[in-house]
């Protein structure tokens, strides 16, 4: 009972001056808004991010092929990569090692850990339709391509190793070139090579990392022609399930380094990733730039806490003879202290209260621009709490300490 009368007086000294306990919050309001919202924000990044990932498949493995050429004590896979180093000691060079015989050797490991394995080679080209050009995404891509990523066709048929000059466009990219005319049938020159289209697939979902609608699929023989190259950029394989997507990694890696030669998997001239791995690179860096610009808006945190400790000064000069008479009365020092404190700590979680909803609506307001759903997580509320409680606390004692302190003869003359 003695707790609630002492609030009870709090929240009335409180009120009694709304204005100046309004600007005396301004700065929690500022701080915690501040933190809440780039918190939540930081987290809608990370869900979006994590949802186009997933959406690439989260038993998917994608093998990038590449070997870093560094000015001193790299290892070296391939001729192109030494003359790489030659050319200049400090340069970074990435030569691709992706063969033919590797998508051979990925494509005999154990149905019941990889179900699908395809290779891919891909580069920006110039479509020429009828005298008109066009810049365009190209890739060749080996028979299982199509089936590992699920392109169904909408008409037409798609590609096979036996295809020649056969070309697949994507939904809006055939509908961007020959509009309501019917693709199939229809030449593009490419690099002075006439494509036959001899297939439209159906419209896929889109993502920030690939667009299939605007892509164009040749077969990978076609593609080493055009390109004039005889590796692939990537290859990608798909796990039998979650729970083999581990397993199936590390026997990618084994039949790899087993047909490159090497016995070091740190000497490795390839990588191989999965959505996993890619999940939590996204997240520790997220994670970090989050925390970074969290600890940046909390700097007005401390300003507030200030300025709360500046009223709370004010307010016990102004009401020294209120705290000599209830002195007089019978009041004892730890009853002036608690009363204080529990002002201090009362403004700090009003401060925090409108600072979380402050915060949401920065969020959400942000989030429609940006594109993307803030998220409001436990964790930022409860650090929005805590830290306004541990503001009013630490911010409060002085005032407090000092109303305590007074003596109840000089409070009463205290004009």
């Amino acid at each position: 009972m003695k707790f609630l009368t002492i609030l009870k007086q709090s929240v009335k000294a409180i009120m009694s001056n709304k204005v100046r306990s309004f600007l005396t919050v301004l700065g929690i309001i500022i701080g915690i808004g501040s933190v809440i919202g780039l918190m939540s924000l930081g987290a809608g990044v990370k869900a979006s991010i994590s949802e186009q990932i997933n959406s690439l498949g989260s038993t998917n493995l994608t093998i990038t092929s590449g070997v870093t050429a560094y000015s001193k004590g790299s290892y070296m896979s391939s001729d192109d990569a030494s003359k790489a180093q030659q050319n200049s000691s400090a340069m970074l060079g990435s030569v691709e090692t992706l063969t033919q015989n590797d998508l051979t050797e990925l494509t005999k490991i154990s149905k019941d850990l990889v179900e699908n394995v395809a290779g891919y080679v891909s580069s920006p080209v110039i479509f020429k339709v009828n005298d008109e050009e066009q810049r365009q995404t190209l890739i060749g891509v080996s028979s299982q391509y199509f089936a590992l990523y699920d392109l169904k066709l909408a008409s037409g048929n798609g590609l096979d190793a036996s295809d020649s000059k056969n070309i697949v466009l994507g939904s809006q990219l055939a509908t961007d070139t020959f509009g309501n005319t019917s693709a199939i049938g229809q030449k593009i020159s490419i690099m002075e090579t006439e494509f036959t289209v001899v297939g439209v697939l159906e419209a896929q979902e889109e993502s920030n990392f690939s667009n299939p609608n605007l892509q164009a699929y040749i077969s990978d023989a076609d593609a080493f022609k055009i390109f004039d190259s005889k590796n692939y950029n990537g290859i990608v394989a798909k796990a039998t399930s979650e729970k083999t997507v581990d397993s199936a990694k590390a026997e990618l890696e084994t039949v790899l380094l087993r047909s490159h030669k090497i016995d070091d998997k740190d000497l490795a001239d390839f990588t191989v990733t999965s959505s996993k791995d890619l999940l939590s690179t996204i997240d520790t860096v997220m994670s970090m730039l989050t925390s970074f610009l969290a600890g940046i808006a909390a700097i007005s945190l401390l300003v507030g806490g200030i300025g709360i400790m500046n009223i709370m000064l004010v307010s016990v000069t102004e009401r020294t003879r209120e705290i000599g008479l209830r002195k007089a009365l019978g009041a004892k020092t730890s009853d002036i202290l608690i009363q204080f404190m529990t002002e201090a700590v009362v403004l700090t979680i009003i401060g925090g209260v409108l600072g979380m909803t402050f915060g949401y609506t920065i969020g959400i307001v942000a989030g429609k621009f940006l594109d993307f759903s803030a998220v409001i997580t436990l964790d930022s509320v409860l650090l929005a709490v805590g830290i306004s409680s541990f503001i009013g606390i630490v911010f409060g004692i002085y005032p407090a300490a000092r109303a305590a302190r007074l003596n109840p003869i000089d409070a009463l003359r205290y004009e």
